[in-house]
């Protein structure tokens, strides 16, 4: 998928986010839990509308959003606090410019699949300072007939609690549309891929694969096991 694709159809995510409320991702806690409480610069690849971002803010921390998405960006940049501890930029993660090794932490949830994924993973690496940590989360794909129940009850489950919070079974209309089309040409790792990306580049990285769609390698930077 091109580069002003994934822009353009995030933008139309944006706006109709904006209109019809942002979609939920249950793994936000998970995620912030693996980000060191000592990590004093975190990077949040992908961050999209800044929801883990602002979870990830503290006032000993300063959390960068990027997005490739303006329209994401606008409105991520409504939560930044003016006090340089949460700030947004828009740009290409892989062109835009950062301090060699500065960042403690580098996240990126739900993007790596937008990307040349060996490339991105290297420059992740390469931004982290010694001993920092990289947290990719991104979705899979299901590769037998227990994955398949799994999305099948997972999507159950995620109308319920939909219904119960807001009184609707699904999203609105237009917002469930746009993210269709936008899924229609993804295609994403299966597990086994995951496992294997974790050893060519990650090693000593833990892998986890969750029940909805997702997964999420958690790595420590060693010197030793730095990605060439």
């Amino acid at each position: 998928m091109s580069e002003e694709r994934i822009r353009n159809e995030f933008d139309e995510i944006a706006r109709l986010s904006g209109m019809h409320g942002a979609r939920d991702d249950r793994y936000d806690k998970f995620l912030a839990k693996l980000v060191p409480a000592n990590a004093r610069s975190v990077l949040d690849v992908g961050c999209g509308l800044g929801r883990l971002a602002a979870r990830l803010a503290a006032p000993n921390r300063t959390v960068t959003g990027i997005d490739l998405s303006p329209e994401m960006i606008a409105r991520a940049s409504l939560m930044s606090d003016g006090a340089g501890t949460l700030v947004f930029k828009c740009g290409n993660f892989l062109e835009m410019e950062f301090p060699q090794r500065g960042f403690d932490c580098v996240i990126s949830a739900a993007a790596l699949h937008h990307m040349p994924i060996e490339p991105a993973v290297k420059r992740m690496v390469g931004l982290l300072r010694s001993g920092g940590t990289l947290v990719i989360h991104d979705l899979r794909s299901h590769s037998n007939v227990f994955d398949r129940a799994c999305f099948l009850a997972g999507d159950a489950i995620n109308c319920v609690e939909r219904f119960v919070r807001s009184g609707r079974f699904f999203q609105e209309r237009a917002l469930r549309e746009a993210w269709a089309r936008h899924g229609a040409s993804e295609t994403y790792l299966s597990m086994k891929e995951v496992r294997a990306l974790a050893n060519n580049l990650l090693p000593t990285a833990s892998v986890h694969s969750h029940w909805f769609w997702k997964y999420t390698i958690v790595w420590k930077e060693t010197s030793r096991y730095r990605a060439n």
